[in-house]
């Protein structure tokens, strides 16, 4: 498949030089050619509402058949946009929760995927609903601590790239050991 762009979303209190930068590094390796941005969100403020960053992406204005990756509140802010006016985006949603504070997300929309570890303390008891919500994976060795999962996170993600699907990544991940 071919994404007009590729964003990619840090987390609550991140920036876009932190995870999404290793991550981008990483996705280059199998798709170098691949237009990719990490734009800076309001919720790099860790005390700004997730909503905020809704209406800045919302403004940033992705392209029809953008893909948006998101970590932890990343992911969430994507998945709101999605639902809200956008299910002309592919949204992945790595370690997000379904909900944080006024924002929430309510139905199912085509073309999300969440990859997450319902073990997670992080996120802890705010996962249960992704399988109502998206095409969703609990990844028993997944961590909030996405750098360490990053080749993994990768080589799944490079799967959706290339054909709109990362199930046999995750089948094959779960069989040998590329989550190391």
């Amino acid at each position: 498949m071919k994404f007009s762009a590729v964003y990619l979303l840090h987390g609550r209190g991140g920036s876009p030089n932190g995870s999404v930068m290793q991550l981008e590094t990483e996705l280059r390796k199998c798709e170098p050619a691949q237009n990719y941005l990490r734009p800076p969100l309001p919720h790099s403020d860790p005390n700004v509402m997730p909503w905020a960053s809704v209406l800045r992406l919302r403004e940033l204005r992705p392209p029809d058949g953008t893909l948006v990756i998101g970590i932890s509140l990343g992911g969430l802010v994507a998945a709101k946009l999605q639902e809200l006016e956008r299910p002309d985006v592919h949204v992945i949603c790595i370690s997000s929760p379904t909900h944080v504070e006024e924002t929430s997300l309510h139905m199912k929309v085509e073309r999300r995927v969440a990859l997450y570890s319902s073990a997670d303390p992080v996120i802890a008891g705010r996962t249960a609903r992704w399988p109502e919500l998206a095409d969703a994976y609990d990844l028993p060795w997944l961590t909030h601590d996405t750098d360490k999962h990053k080749h993994a996170l990768a080589y799944c993600i490079c799967g959706y790239l290339e054909r709109g699907d990362l199930s046999w990544e995750l089948e094959h991940l779960a069989i040998g050991d590329k989550n190391e």
